[in-house]
């Protein structure tokens, strides 16, 4: 089946680079839109928190996760917003039409985590859109930690 609107939500603000998982969802993505020639959007949740000092703002995250597929020959879209990250890419997705999205998902961190839910799991059960999941493998993970804001708030707005 041919995708004609695929959209990527990625968390991008509690790093301080792109992470493994994060370029494994856009490459994921671009091969997919390339195949299909379909429309692309990369879409970003912030928290609302204020960045460490020296720190990328999300504008400029999100335009480095973007960077290079605007010379793919595909039509890249790239949005940031704010609020509950089910919320906002549930919402993002139906405006957008995405007939395909594309998402990390991680093990549960903590009690805090499973208390609070997963953005995967309640999009899986209010989305009809196809829904593809990646999960990080163990180095990328360990990766992630590595590049983690020190100080960042304990409690994660997804993953």
């Amino acid at each position: 089946m041919p995708y004609n609107r695929v959209c990527v939500a990625v968390a991008l603000q509690r790093y301080l680079d792109i992470t493994p998982i994060a370029a494994r969802l856009r490459e994921l993505a671009l091969l997919i839109a390339k195949a299909d020639d379909a429309q692309l959007a990369l879409l970003s949740v912030e928290a609302p928190v204020d960045l460490l000092p020296d720190v990328d703002t999300m504008e400029e995250k999100l335009a480095r996760f973007a960077g290079g597929l605007d010379g793919e020959g595909l039509q890249v879209t790239t949005e940031l917003r704010e609020g509950k990250p089910s919320r906002e890419i549930m919402d993002f997705a139906g405006a957008f039409k995405a007939d395909l999205l594309i998402i990390g998902s991680h093990s549960k961190r903590g009690p805090l985590d499973v208390g609070l839910g997963s953005t995967a799991a309640a999009l899986m059960r209010e989305l009809e859109t196809t829904i593809i999941t990646v999960r990080p493998t163990e180095a990328e993970q360990e990766r992630a930690r590595e590049l983690m804001i020190p100080r960042y708030p304990l409690v994660f707005p997804y993953g």
